[in-house]
């Protein structure tokens, strides 16, 4: 990975790790606009990951179901248990 041209501070020389933020995290002076994302690129970017975040939360639910199949041991400690809370 070629870091060399990482953005940097320019008053400071720090390496802007986060351009969402419009100031820089070591010295706190104010970042050039053409090193800090723009309000549309900051919304593609938060749209973005939650689409990933409802993905993988898709896929957690879809193993889930898969794990434990109708008539598997697991329903059937758990249809006991409720019949006994039930009593």
């Amino acid at each position: 990975m070629d870091t060399s041209a990482a953005p940097t501070c320019p008053h400071c020389g720090f390496r802007v790790y986060n351009r969402r933020f419009p100031n820089c995290e070591s010295c706190g002076a104010a970042l050039p606009e053409t090193l800090v994302y723009s309000p549309l690129e900051r919304f593609a970017l938060q749209r973005a990951e939650e689409e990933r975040s409802l993905e993988r939360a898709r896929r957690s639910v879809a193993e889930d179901v898969s794990i434990t199949t109708p008539g598997s041991l697991d329903d059937a400690l758990l249809r006991a248990a409720m019949d006994l809370t039930e009593r």
